[in-house]
Order: C-alpha cells, then sequence, then structure tokens
C-alpha cells in the first residue's frame, strides 16, 4: 500500500486519537468548519461509532473517507453497515487514486459500505468500484419564509425581490402549513428524547424490506453537540394510547439563514394519511420558529405522497450506492430518510463552538 519511492511513501491508516492533529489540519484546508478543540474531540473522539482512514505522506493526511458505523434492518437481521460521508482527496492529487484508495481500504472491512448523493464524478465512479442503487432518496423543500421565497422566484422565474415578497405575504394564508385530517384520538407529544418504545418502531411495509437504525447512543451525541448545530426536536405521535409514529425535526443555521430539516418520520403502519398528518404537524411546529426553509427526504411512496399533500416540492435527489463483501443487495424496499452520513449535522456552524 505505499509508491515505490520511499521519499513519496504513501500508508493508508486507520484514524485513531492521536492524529486528531493531521485531521484537523486537513479538515481546516478543505471544509469550511470549527476548529476549536471542542469540536475535534466531539466529531472524531466522542462519536460511538466513528471509524476512518487516511491517506498519510511524511505526516499529512491527502485523502480520508470517514464512516458512521450504524445498524441496519435487513429482513430479518440487524446488519452494521458503514454509513460513509467525509470522501475527500486533495484536488492536486486525484490522478493518483489516493480517494480511491481510501475507499477500498474501508470496503476491505466486514461491514457493508452505504454512500449517499455526491458530486456527478462520485455518481459516476461507484457503479463502476460494483456499488449498486437499491434506491434513490427524493429531496423535498417546503418554503416557510419571505426571503427565502424572493430567493427561488428570482433565480426561477426572473421575478424582481421586491415582487418576490409581496407575491410570498399574498399568497401565504393559502400555503401556510396546517395541521392535516389527524385520526380520532390522534395526540401529538415533545419528549426530551426519543425513547425506547420510538427506537424500536419499523417503518418497513408488514417488517419486510431495509430501514437504518437510530440508537439512543447516536442520539445522545447529537445532543452533547455544540448549541451552535441548533435544536433537534423529537416528536412523537400517539392515536389513543397507541404509538402511531415519531419524527424529528432540526433547527439550524443555514448559509441563507435559519432553516429547519426533518431528519425522519416514521409510521407504525405505510399509510399516506397517517404520514400526511404526522408532516403536517411538523411542519407546523417548524414554521413557529421562523425558518426560510424545510427540508426533507424519502424513498418512501407513502411518506413521498405525504409531503407533497403538505406543499413540499423537489429540489434535487441522492442515490444510495451499496457494496458488500458477497455482492447480495439489500431487501427491497429501502426506507430510508434525511439522515445518512453526516447529515444530521450539516451544514456544520462557522462559528460558535465553545471550548469551555
Amino acid at each position: 500500500m505505499a509508491s515505490s519511492s520511499p521519499q513519496t511513501r504513501t500508508e493508508i491508516v486507520a484514524f485513531r486519537p492521536e492524529l486528531l492533529d493531521v485531521v484537523a489540519r486537513f479538515a481546516e484546508h478543505v471544509w469550511p468548519r470549527p476548529r476549536s478543540e471542542a469540536f475535534l474531540r466531539w466529531r472524531y473522539l466522542e462519536h460511538p461509532n466513528h471509524h476512518a482512514y487516511l491517506a498519510l505522506r511524511e505526516g499529512r493526511c491527502l485523502a480520508m473517507v470517514s464512516t458512521f458505523r450504524r445498524p441496519y434492518r435487513v429482513g430479518d437481521r440487524t446488519v452494521l453497515v458503514s454509513d460513509s460521508f467525509d470522501w475527500y482527496c486533495l484536488p492536486e492529487l486525484r490522478r493518483a487514486g489516493l480517494g480511491v484508495r481510501v475507499l477500498q481500504r474501508l470496503m476491505q472491512d466486514p461491514e457493508p459500505v452505504i454512500v449517499t448523493g455526491g458530486t456527478a464524478d462520485t455518481r459516476e465512479l461507484l457503479p463502476r468500484m460494483r456499488f449498486q442503487i437499491p434506491a434513490t432518496v427524493t429531496r423535498f423543500g417546503l418554503l416557510l419564509g419571505a426571503e427565502r421565497a424572493a430567493d427561488v422566484l428570482a433565480r426561477r422565474a426572473k421575478l424582481p425581490r421586491p415582487l418576490g415578497r409581496l407575491a410570498f405575504a399574498l399568497s401565504r394564508p393559502l400555503l401556510a402549513p396546517r395541521v392535516r385530517a389527524a385520526p380520532p384520538g390522534a395526540r401529538v407529544e415533545t419528549p426530551a428524547a426519543l425513547g425506547d418504545e420510538a427506537l424500536a418502531l419499523d417503518p418497513r411495509p408488514g417488517g419486510r424490506g431495509t430501514a437504518p437504525g437510530w440508537t439512543a447512543a447516536y442520539l445522545a451525541w447529537l445532543a452533547a453537540g455544540s448549541p451552535a448545530l441548533g435544536r433537534y426536536l423529537p416528536l412523537v405521535f400517539r392515536v389513543g394510547d397507541a404509538l402511531a409514529g415519531w419524527a424529528l425535526l432540526r433547527i439550524h443555521p443555514g448559509p441563507d439563514g435559519l432553516e429547519a430539516t426533518l431528519l425522519d418520520v416514521r409510521a407504525r403502519e405505510p399509510s399516506a394519511a397517517l404520514y400526511t398528518w404526522m408532516v403536517s404537524e411538523v411542519a407546523v411546529r417548524a414554521a413557529g420558529f421562523g425558518p426560510g426553509l424545510l427540508s426533507a427526504g424519502t424513498t418512501c411512496p407513502q411518506l413521498d405522497a405525504a409531503l407533497r399533500a403538505n406543499g413540499f416540492r423537489i429540489v434535487g435527489d441522492a442515490p444510495i450506492h451499496y457494496w458488500s463483501k458477497d455482492g447480495a443487495p439489500l431487501d427491497a424496499p429501502v426506507v430510508f430518510g434525511a439522515h445518512w452520513g453526516d447529515e444530521t449535522v450539516l451544514p456544520y456552524p462557522r462559528g460558535g463552538w465553545n471550548d469551555g
């Protein structure tokens, strides 16, 4: 795993705590992220299932790939999967294949690998590396703020921004989120954290297919991050005394102001009507914080229909690339939300991460 010249020897190594400074210098060079010691500890050392591989040359990181290993329900099995992200190589060295080499090292581990979304180059390369595409996440957005709406209208319809703001204000009474068709006896709870009952809920139809799991440890890691990441707001939905589903909403700063993201919403049964009510409750609560945009993503047809019924529009997609040593595909259908890799913390804040 080294070049032929001892002077330019490159090693592919697993991340370990003593390499934190090396990763910090690499991250500072390639990503706009906090640089404080507190952030680095939280991001690279405190996550319960973080793993990474680095391409090192003379003490310098040239390429890396990170993963959060998380349980997936695949058929009647629980499979640990490397949910990967931060796959990056310094641009001047991409022809040397170092990015491919760190990913190939990850593929030598026992766990299957998932890479969701990615650049055009990533989407072209991964199928050539024998990654399958079992499903694609459809990305949705719901405009909630006049400034964000004016930006969209100016870009798409060439409408002057003042007219865009006026158009949004006039249409707001008709388009504002509202609670839709709640089942009899339905109610919404806002717990401090999702409990075991909610985390055990299986969103797959009839227990068939594939879905990534949430764990209490992962949610605790999110909660332990800086307030600069925003707020993570769990909602639990009940019909009578029975658990009907849950959602996890994030309110956070974005590049164009305050934003909201529906990281996941899971129902006890694949019902478009049930999802429509749940999404409407989330949207109403999100709107109360004043964000310009509420984002979501799903592969689930019933949730897709519910998002559209609540006024969401398609804004993009993210193919799920999957690789396993045995070549076996993921069981269908694949039930995915907007929480792969480090999507739960993006965009990282530029500042405000306290070292105390």
